[in-house]
């Protein structure tokens, strides 16, 4: 062994050691927490060989920790489920003993994690219809008998009153994509499908730390958002109903229920998974379940639509209830694009109004721009995604790649690569339209979201390359994905190289964003299925 690996080894040993001794010490806070995921990041980027050595020798180390911290930092470092399977074993043998906050709590996190796509399901096939769905149902079961939550059904025979409650977990702002999609989506029940909707703001999701599983989670609240609203978006007026109490308690549950019984809607609407307030409503009226992300969603709503236009799943718990479906981005805030024909384009977008806005940017006029969208790309964009960029410039130097979205490291890292001066961190953009205009590629590192820019994307003749996991593949379709960054590398210096092939594929890319969706057709779809969900509805007795 060479002094450089003998050090590197050292280096490693020592890194595990850290860890270990962190999280041996009492970890009383958040920002204890947060000392100890900096340290397991580190570790969780190394080699498989590199992980599975931290998590033998971490083992050892940590046998007497808190049993929820330890296993989620194993699951953490190597992205086995077989770690998350244990911690339920566990969690599930203390279920009564545990307080909701707590229960909740780690299933959020673990959710979490599955969504920001840090796990192997490979090492566990099937953890979601085994484990992570019949614990969910537990934990509403759970809540619904501790709180005294009987939610009333609706009379049988009771006439139709043409409302709908759409219930989110989370309203934000119209900064924040879900926000944004759930104000289309009360658009399009109201305007195309004649329903008349209020909105609950739950805030459900753990506003706190509830227990010490790492990486934490805690949801954001909007202090603004509380009690009755009135949101005002693109000139049209939302009615809401909002609560910041961070904890799950009866009276705010309770609240929530009484509006339903109040507003005696056809149909309780939940938008995204785990909603906690309409799957308490499950068993007494009517719900539909619009998926805001690919994969499976936990969701016990009587029909639960599909997201990029999958297939049935073969078995497990959404076997009966699933629908095909694709979502609707609708993108309030965003002016539907102009669909010209390329000559058309070609002279209404001259060479001097492209310059004018990429310089508008910082951004240089003669390069093949990549565009990289997202609010989470601190941790999206990972060092192998960068190391691909920074191969694509060794290839093509003209190409120049722009970061959009809010990402507070991202910059510092951005400088530090070696080809910073053609890297673009441009944070927050609300003109998303001029920035995809001037855009040749839309580049998409391994994530579950994005769904709504590659939207955005292809209905501007941007070029996606996305590898084949998440929202963005379920948009785009197989034609724009690659197996791996390799060979996103390979396309994407094709595309910079050949002219005629990238004028193809951008014809091919707006083309698959005009017919993706018809809204008309979609809200129609929508319609039928909200019927569907009221014939299929049996309430318990």
């Amino acid at each position: 062994m060479d002094v450089s690996t003998r050090k590197s080894a050292e280096d490693f040993a020592d890194a595990v050691d850290a860890l270990a001794a962190a999280m041996r010490r009492p970890v009383e806070s958040g920002s204890d927490l947060r000392a100890i995921e900096a340290l397991l990041e580190p570790l969780r980027q190394a080699l498989p060989a590199g992980r599975a050595e931290a998590v033998l020798r971490l083992a050892g180390m940590v046998q007497e920790v808190d049993p929820v911290l330890r296993l989620s930092a194993l699951a953490a470092i190597t992205g086995d489920l077989r770690h998350y399977e244990d911690l339920f074993d566990l969690v599930e043998a203390q279920f009564e003993q545990s307080d909701l906050d707590r229960l909740l709590h780690i299933q959020c996190c673990i959710g979490r994690q599955l969504f920001l796509m840090r796990m192997d399901a490979a090492s566990r096939p099937g953890f979601f219809e085994d484990r992570l769905f019949p614990y969910y149902i537990r934990l509403i079961g759970a809540i619904r008998r501790r709180l005294g939550i009987d939610p009333r059904p609706r009379p049988p025979g009771n006439p139709a009153t043409g409302r709908v409650m759409l219930v989110t977990n989370q309203f934000l702002s119209l900064r924040h994509q879900p926000s944004r999609d759930l104000l289309s989506y009360a658009t399009v029940l109201e305007e195309r499908c004649g329903r008349d909707v209020v909105i609950l703001n739950t805030n459900i999701m753990p506003a706190d730390l509830h227990s010490l599983f790492v990486p934490s989670f805690a949801a954001s609240i909007e202090p603004a958002f509380d009690g009755k609203q009135v949101i005002e978006a693109e000139g049209r007026s939302y009615r809401m109903l909002s609560s910041t109490g961070r904890a799950l308690t009866r009276d705010k549950v309770d609240w929530f229920l009484r509006a339903v019984d109040w507003h005696d809607p056809d149909v309780v609407v939940s938008l995204g998974g785990s909603v906690v307030v309409a799957d308490l409503l499950a068993a007494a009226r009517p719900t539909l379940c619009i998926p805001t992300t690919s994969g499976l969603t936990p969701s016990l709503a009587g029909i639960v639509l599909d997201y990029g236009g999958g297939s049935r799943p073969a078995g497990g718990p959404l076997a009966a209830s699933w629908r095909p479906s694709r979502f609707l981005f609708s993108l309030i805030g965003t002016p539907p694009p102009v669909q010209a024909a390329p000559a058309q384009i070609a002279t209404d977008w001259t060479a001097t109004a492209r310059a004018e806005s990429r310089a508008g940017f910082g951004l240089p006029d003669d390069a093949f721009l990549c565009v990289v969208i997202g609010n989470r790309l601190d941790e999206e964009a990972d060092g192998a995604f960068l190391s691909m960029l920074d191969a694509l410039i060794d290839r093509v130097p003209r190409a120049a790649v722009a970061f959009a979205g809010e990402a507070a490291a991202l910059a510092g890292r951005l400088h530090r690569a070696r080809h910073a001066g053609r890297l673009f961190p441009l944070g927050y953009v609300s003109d998303m339209t001029t920035l995809l205009r001037v855009a040749d590629a839309y580049v998409n590192p391994r994530r579950t979201g994005g769904g709504a820019s590659a939207a955005a994307a292809l209905a501007a003749g941007v070029v996606p390359v996305s590898l084949p996991a998440g929202d963005v593949a379920a948009v785009i379709g197989p034609r724009f994905v690659v197996p791996d960054y390799a060979a996103a590398l390979d396309r994407l210096a094709l595309l910079a190289e050949d002219p005629a092939a990238f004028a193809a594929v951008a014809a091919e890319a707006r083309s698959r964003g005009a017919g993706r969706a018809d809204p008309a057709e979609a809200a129609a779809a929508l319609s039928r299925y909200l019927d569907e969900a009221v014939a299929v509805h049996r309430p318990l007795p």
